[in-house]
């Protein structure tokens, strides 16, 4: 460790440990820790990939002094490249020019920064290889043996927050689309509740039901309707506003929890997530499938419980249904 690593060694770790403790969002989160780890080891860039669920694939999830746009859409698989020889051997690799080594895979989508050199650790929690930590420089030679245990150190630090996250995640999160669960939404509806009447601010819900889903099953099968789900979810979170919730209900109905929104504020989103979704037909292989969804929005009131002011958006779904479909209400 030279000296300037071990002057900016307790600001970065005390910023480290403020972001493992924090409620970011898991990409911001990685994104930031990518920054701190540039700033530490005075690199050009730094990334982090996961292992997916099935532990066959690593997914790029954030990265610093990259090109986000392209760094997100890499992924290898396990034993590919030079992250997927550190991650399946759970060892690092030091690499003064990629040139020269046949593990470093020349991509279409290698981004601008120029890679000459690069320092791969793998992240272990309990055990398991669960992504990698990885540090490039535009100069030959630019890694330090000693930057091993640095990075190294550091990585496993991230690596049992991430998959305590992970775990936490799983509790929690629908398998399928990846959603919010009910249990998820019985534990926070009444926070939000809470959190509305002391603060005197608006919480709505937008329950939301996609059009006609069971002739999609019908015809196609539910493997290709477990594949629609999937899209209408991603589509629907990309239209909901940062801090909104995503709850799959049940079936193919969706809740959204809309804190600090007003019935007409949580109209334009549930209008939003309506033309989101029918925008374009889904593909499923060959099949090009139109989907549509209907919204009820509801309100809280003062002193109702969160039973019923999901009944109530659900009323409100209910007339969006009998008014022709593909449209919002308002209860």
């Amino acid at each position: 460790m030279t000296e300037e690593q071990l002057a900016r060694l307790p600001a970065i770790l005390f910023e480290v440990g403020k972001l493992l403790g924090s409620d970011q969002e898991t990409g911001a989160l990685l994104s930031r820790l990518s920054e701190l780890c540039c700033q530490l080891l005075a690199c050009d860039s730094c990334s982090v990939m996961l292992v997916d669920a099935r532990r066959t694939e690593l997914l790029a999830r954030a990265a610093w002094g990259l090109r986000t746009e392209k760094v997100h859409k890499l992924t290898f698989s396990m034993g590919e490249g030079v992250a997927g020889w550190v991650a399946q051997r759970a060892q690092p690799a030091l690499i003064d020019d990629v040139s020269g080594d046949p593990r470093f895979l020349v991509l279409d989508e290698t981004p601008r920064t120029p890679i000459v050199s690069l320092l791969c650790v793998p992240m272990i929690a309990r055990g398991q290889v669960v992504g990698v930590l990885t540090a490039t420089s535009g100069q030959r030679g630019y890694f330090h043996p000693s930057d091993i245990e640095l990075l190294g150190f550091l990585a496993t630090t991230i690596a049992l927050d991430m998959e305590n996250l992970r775990l936490h995640r799983v509790a929690v999160t629908d398998p399928l689309t990846g959603a919010y669960n009910r249990e998820f939404l019985a534990a926070r509806l009444p926070t939000e509740i809470d959190s509305a009447d002391q603060g005197e601010r608006a919480l709505s819900v937008a329950m939301v039901d996609v059009d006609h889903f069971k002739d999609v099953n019908d015809r196609h099968g539910h493997d290709v309707g477990d594949d629609v789900l999937c899209e209408i979810a991603r589509r629907l979170r990309a239209a909901i506003r940062g801090g909104d919730l995503l709850v799959r209900y049940g079936g193919e109905e969706f809740l959204v929890v809309l804190p600090r929104a007003n019935a007409g504020q949580a109209w334009e989103v549930g209008e939003r997530m309506r033309a989101k979704v029918s925008a374009s037909p889904v593909v499923v292989g060959a099949r090009l499938l139109p989907v549509r969804v209907s919204v009820g929005i509801a309100q809280y009131r003062q002193g109702e419980s969160a039973s019923v002011l999901v009944r109530r958006a659900d009323g409100a779904l209910y007339h969006a249904k009998a008014n022709g479909r593909d449209r919002v209400e308002v209860a």
